[in-house]
């Protein structure tokens, strides 16, 4: 499913983690080893390729299905274990496909906020990554980004040595309800806000975007 990202990263992970300058990383160690959900913050192209260049194992992330629309972006795409989805509604394949990989020990990566942001501050996020982690039953790894507007600007083109920070926060195993029942759409809500604003936010430093 990742044969391209194999076959390439030997070569591109030190031409990424140097064109963006992010050869130090905190939190590396939190990146478990068995299956799990790395959620971040979105405002480029580079938060990616960046995640992916760290170890030698793919994270294959959800990307919006118009990207699979042209042949040659459809088999890199593909070669490095994307997954396609439907935005502004429910995919229900893609959900399964991202499910079955988590159950297999991969690593799944999701930006909860559905689209590249601004860099000053952070989208409403939406339930995936809550409802995947759940039902998966893998803890979900925090990421943010830093200074990626400027190293990748949206539209643009890549624009190397411009420095990338990336800290990861320790896996967090999403609580569900004490009772037992399945958890209401809000319960949902409140969850991913807090991964998105408690969490992830922290991490980030909105000054390298400016």
């Amino acid at each position: 499913m990742s044969w391209l990202y194999y076959l390439a990263w030997p070569i591109v992970a030190p031409i990424f983690k140097t064109m963006f300058l992010c050869w130090k990383v905190e939190g590396k160690e939190n990146m478990v080893k068995k299956g799990a959900i790395f959620a971040a913050n979105h405002v480029s192209n580079a938060e990616g390729p960046i995640l992916n260049a760290l170890r030698y194992r793919p994270v294959r992330f959800l990307g919006k299905e118009e990207l699979f629309h042209k042949p040659f972006s459809r088999i890199i795409l593909k070669g490095v274990g994307t997954i396609p989805i439907k935005r502004g509604k429910s995919d229900k394949i893609a959900f399964e496909k991202a499910l079955l990989a988590l159950k297999r020990g991969n690593w799944i990566g999701i930006f909860p906020e559905g689209t590249r942001g601004n860099g000053r501050e952070l989208g409403d996020p939406h339930t995936g990554a809550i409802r995947l982690a759940m039902l998966a039953d893998v803890p979900i790894v925090p990421v943010g980004f830093s200074g990626g507007t400027k190293a990748w600007p949206k539209g643009g083109w890549p624009r190397p040595f411009r420095k990338v920070n990336v800290r990861i926060g320790p896996p967090w195993k999403v609580p569900r309800p004490e009772d037992g029942r399945e958890p209401t759409y809000a319960e949902l809500k409140e969850l991913a806000r807090y991964l998105m604003f408690e969490l992830i936010q922290p991490l980030v430093d909105f000054d390298l975007d400016k």
